[in-house]
């Protein structure tokens, strides 16, 4: 081995035997050293991802509250919104300003009272602290933009802190709600759901309840309704500030010592002209609300026209019977002096835990009598239930012959057992007219004008068969009476005819003759048609009846058909011949035309036209409608079927007469063509009118021999305004637009 070879390897042997010497312990870990010096600010990242669409770009927010935790003992709630479009995208970019919040906490009802909401947030009114609930802007609070449609909003402090609010209970409940008010890009408001939730602040659904009235009960009535600058449409958002403890501070020295609590106000307004005491509010900027004269269009006793215990949507609608005390029924019965032995029966309460025993669903004082659901029932309307009109049979009614109607009046609660007209006390009780039957014949449905009927101007055939009453009627079996028309059906008529039957048989209820109501019945016969064509049908009679619940008029006479209202109030017709008397010099001697499509809209929209429909009614009485409707004038289906709003062919129907002259003729008539004729009703501008006489309307026609409308021009309005056209009436009007209705 050579000398160098040694060498090196003697080299590797000692560094291997230093390297293995190395792999001792380490030690314990020295002290760290000072931090450094902080280093420059990096840039900024990107933006965060967002999947909304601004706000603002929406026609309608749709608010849903998705979850809401309150602090042990009562610490600020925290509340998780979502908002989106109709078409599901979140809507982002809401300013805080622009959303506020109202919670609030239920409290079951003792001795008698009833179960009451009490806000957390209040404010003053007239000096008066804590005196009325509001709403909390998110701007007071913690409010976080998701930039996805989701928010999460902090309450400005602990519920426990809210001066005015009610003692926190964590096993009560809660309800917490939302007002939206934001604008699009014109400045317009945008619509927004209130989205009220109730929870329980300790976990798991709420067992107790205050769920009266729903939504659809106000709207069918009032069709979207909203208050407060068009921000709060929800009934259960209404009574988180509108609760026993929020007052008016300006009318609180009035007899209902201005509360604004819900079952005090909304049933003080119905009630309105039926109030010993009045009722009125100061709202926003000082703007007095009075509601004395306000008319509840149907008998005021019709309390499940709002407490519909039906609808499983509210729970506790049945509280109007079985919940008594003086704050409730003290709103309409105002005229009690409940501390000093006003009450009826001279008795003095100073709590409720007595109503109950007399008013209750099970009570037994007068038979039952005076409990809440009997004291409030409607006894005409009862006895009405006994008695339907049939149309059994109708021959005779080409042109030249003397039509033959066939017909009885039976009891649907019996059996259907027919009644005697000639010998049963509903139909002889002649004195004063409180038995009345009517067999009405009139021509044609295309369009009702009854020329020739010797009825002027423009009604039907009209025959009684009472005989106890100087009528005229044949009985022919089985319950079954038979009446002839002495007037034959004119030589000029064509079409069909519509037979009807109206009138009210007379019942004695606690001593008193009562006319009572019975819905009119109509069935049709051929004049000239093959067979009989009924009339159009554009409005429903369950349409009128969602605010009037029963429509009689006339005395009871004529109830709930509207087919049987057209055949006297048609085109052809004007009170000209009850302009007389009183009626003549409060109205002057200028007819009116009772017209259906004209009268009916002239009345609903008198209130806001300013134009009062003005006529003569029976007994030369005069009549004067300037009543603010209650819905929205534009909503058509309100009242119409849907499509039955649309203009007519002109050639189809007939003019409307507002100034018959000599009634027993119709070539003499002052004319309106029959779209401008109801248009005109609302559209009452002098450019409406120009309008519409640019395009073939015609406020001076005359009718030609024939009664067909003789004009200058010819109406064009299904050019524009018809379905689909530029200006399509369902579209302009903005029907089935509604909001949260």
């Amino acid at each position: 081995m050579s000398t160098f070879r040694c060498v090196w390897l003697g080299i590797i042997v000692a560094t291997a035997l230093g390297l293995g010497a190395c792999a001792g312990d380490d030690g314990a870990a020295g002290p760290a050293g000072p931090a450094g010096v902080a280093g420059p600010t990096g840039p900024a990242g990107p933006p965060a991802p967002s999947s909304g669409v601004p706000a603002g770009s929406s026609e309608k927010i749709n608010v849903a509250i998705t979850g809401v935790s309150v602090p042990s003992g009562g610490g600020a709630p925290t509340v998780n919104v979502t908002l989106t479009n109709d078409l599901g995208q979140g809507l982002r970019d809401l300013p805080a300003s622009d959303i506020r919040f109202v919670i609030s906490q239920l409290t079951p009802g003792t001795n008698g009272g009833s179960s009451e909401w009490q806000s957390y947030v209040t404010r003053s009114s007239a000096g008066i602290a804590n005196a009325q609930a509001t709403t909390e802007t998110a701007t007071a609070g913690t409010f976080v933009d998701n930039n996805d449609g989701t928010y999460v909003y902090t309450f400005a402090q602990a519920l426990t802190a809210y001066p005015g609010g009610p003692t926190y209970s964590e096993t009560k409940t809660h309800r917490i709600g939302i007002e939206i008010r934001t604008d699009n890009a014109d400045g317009e408001g945008i619509p927004a759901n209130n989205a009220p939730l109730d929870f329980l602040p300790s976990g798991g659904a709420p067992i107790f309840e205050r769920l009266i009235v729903d939504n659809d009960t106000c709207n069918a009535c009032h069709d979207n309704l909203e208050f407060h600058g068009e921000a709060r449409f929800d009934i259960e958002y209404c009574v988180q500030c509108h609760n026993p403890y929020s007052i008016d501070g300006d009318t609180v020295d009035q007899p209902w010592g201005g509360s604004v609590d819900m079952k005090v106000l909304i049933h003080k307004i119905h009630y309105g002209e039926n109030l010993a005491e009045g009722y009125s509010i100061i709202g926003f900027r000082g703007t007095l609300h009075d509601y004395s004269d306000v008319v509840f269009p149907q008998d005021v006793r019709n309390c499940q026209t709002c407490h519909q215990e039906s609808d499983t949507n509210t729970p506790q609608a049945s509280n109007w019977r079985t919940v008594a005390n003086r704050a409730a029924c003290g709103t309409c019965h105002d005229d009690i002096d409940w501390a000093n032995g006003g009450h009826p029966v001279d008795l003095t309460f100073l709590n409720d835990t007595q109503c109950l025993d007399c008013h209750g669903p099970d009570a037994t004082v007068n038979n039952g009598d005076v409990q809440i659901a009997k004291a409030h029932e409607i006894p005409t309307r009862l006895a009405g239930n006994a008695f339907q009109f049939n149309i059994v049979s109708i021959s005779n009614t080409g042109t030249g012959e003397f039509p033959v109607v066939e017909f009885s009046v039976t009891d649907p609660t019996n059996g259907d057992t027919p009644y005697d007209i000639h010998n049963d006390a509903p139909f002889t009780t002649c004195a004063f007219g409180a038995s009345r039957l009517a067999i009405g014949i009139a021509w044609d449905t295309r369009d009702y004008g009854n020329v020739d009927s010797g009825n002027t101007p423009g009604l039907p055939l009209s025959l009684n068969p009472l005989t106890a009453c100087g009528g005229s009627s044949t009985a022919v079996g089985d319950g079954v009476f038979s009446v002839t028309s002495p007037t034959a059906i004119p030589l000029t008529a064509v079409g069909t005819a519509a037979i009807t039957i109206d009138g009210h048989p007379a019942v004695t209820i606690d001593g008193s003759v009562e006319r009572i109501a019975v819905t009119n019945v109509v069935d049709y016969a051929p004049i000239t048609d093959t067979a009989a064509v009924a009339r159009r049908e554009v409005t429903a009679i369950e349409k009128c009846d969602d605010c009037h619940n029963q429509l009689s008029i006339h005395g009871n006479n004529r109830t709930d058909n509207i087919q049987v209202c057209v055949t006297c109030h048609n085109p052809n017709a004007t009170d000209i011949n009850r302009r007389a008397g009183q009626c003549e010099t409060e109205l002057g001697l200028d007819d009116q035309s009772i017209d259906f499509k004209y009268m009916i809209h002239a009345i609903h929209a008198a209130g806001a036209t300013g134009v009062p429909f003005e006529v003569c009614g029976f007994g030369n009485r005069p009549h004067v409608y300037d009543f603010q409707y209650p819905g929205r004038l534009n909503n058509c289906e309100g009242c119409h079927v849907p499509g039955g709003y649309y203009p007519v062919d002109p050639a189809e129907v007939l003019g409307t007469t507002v100034d018959a002259n000599n009634p027993d003729i119709q070539i003499d008539d002052k004319v309106v063509s029959p779209n401008t004729a109801v248009c005109s009703t609302c559209h009452v501008s002098t450019l409406a009118a120009e309008h519409m006489r640019q395009n073939g309307g015609d406020f001076n026609a005359t009718k030609a021999a024939d009664n067909t409308l003789s004009s200058t021009g010819t109406e064009t309005c299904q050019l524009c305004h018809g379905p689909g056209r530029t200006n399509d009436v369902k579209e302009a009007h903005g029907v089935g637009t509604f909001l949260f209705n």
